[in-house]
């Protein structure tokens, strides 16, 4: 009988108030302060990347460095697009982002070797992030090797709110360890840094967690005050009815901020975390 009193009043609280917000909503307002912005990095074609970089939710201004890494010596780096459009031919360029969704995508072209070239005997080492865009490497992937030769601290860096699994040469684990070293064999090696995305935060991970201004609030805090409360409920819906996005508001991760991010807030009050 608590709890249900307890919901009562907290839904008639709520109701008041997005009352008083409904009435005082001006549409001509500027964009809130707590904005976040979407950044998506993709490659062309998906076979040619290894990883990618970048990502994320960004306020207005932040300075974000793009970054993509090729599959293998057989796909060459040739610009990047925004939104469609030419935008640079540095292979990690920067871009200040804007009060809009955006999105850049990596090309490259397929460059396969002549069957003139001398053969080497070094063998290559490829590195391939699982997700694209869970992990930087601090090798170049593709890098020779001679046979036997000691490949020392190889070494992934998790994006925000990544969690590693495991090195995979295939199907067989070759370590536990973000940095591990090992002798290469006598043949070209792909090696897959897997990961999994941990769905508690919602913010979508930035990339090698060098950028600034990304959202690390709790979730559900969609008014950034630190406190999960019904103030966040009312902002959630206050969201719905302009069509206006926040990532901090974006409570399951799906890209839309609706209803449901509403009654996620609400459980979250009522759980007391």
């Amino acid at each position: 009988m608590k709890y249900l009193k307890y919901l009562a009043t907290l839904l008639l609280a709520l109701a008041g108030q997005l009352q008083l917000a409904a009435q005082d909503y001006d549409p001509t307002n500027p964009a809130e302060p707590y904005q976040y912005n979407k950044l998506t990095v993709t490659g062309r074609p998906t076979e040619a990347v290894s990883s990618l970089s970048g990502a994320g939710y960004y306020k207005e201004g932040t300075v974000v460095t793009l970054r993509s890494y090729a599959r293998s010596s057989t796909y060459t780096f040739s610009h990047w697009e925004k939104n469609g459009e030419w935008y640079s031919d540095v292979a990690q360029p920067t871009y200040t982002m804007e009060n809009d969704a955006v999105t850049f995508t990596a090309v490259y072209e397929f460059t396969p070797s002549s069957p003139d070239e001398p053969q080497l005997n070094d063998n290559r080492l490829y590195l391939v992030a699982e997700p694209l865009t869970a992990c930087t490497f601090n090798k170049t992937s593709g890098q020779s090797y001679k046979y036997d030769q000691t490949v020392s601290n190889l070494s992934a860096t998790p994006a925000t709110g990544y969690t590693f699994l495991g090195w995979y040469d295939g199907s067989t684990l070759m370590s536990k360890n973000l940095t591990f070293s090992f002798s290469m064999p006598d043949r070209d090696v792909t090696l897959v840094a897997r990961f999994e995305y941990n769905p508690t935060n919602p913010a979508e991970p930035e990339g090698d967690g060098s950028q600034t201004n990304v959202q690390t609030t709790p979730t559900g805090d969609a008014d950034g005050d630190g406190v999960v409360d019904v103030a966040d409920a009312v902002r959630v819906i206050n969201l719905c009815l302009t069509g206006e996005y926040a990532a901090k508001a974006d409570v399951d991760g799906d890209g839309v901020v609706d209803v449901a991010d509403a009654v996620r807030v609400i459980n979250v009050c009522l759980r007391g975390k």
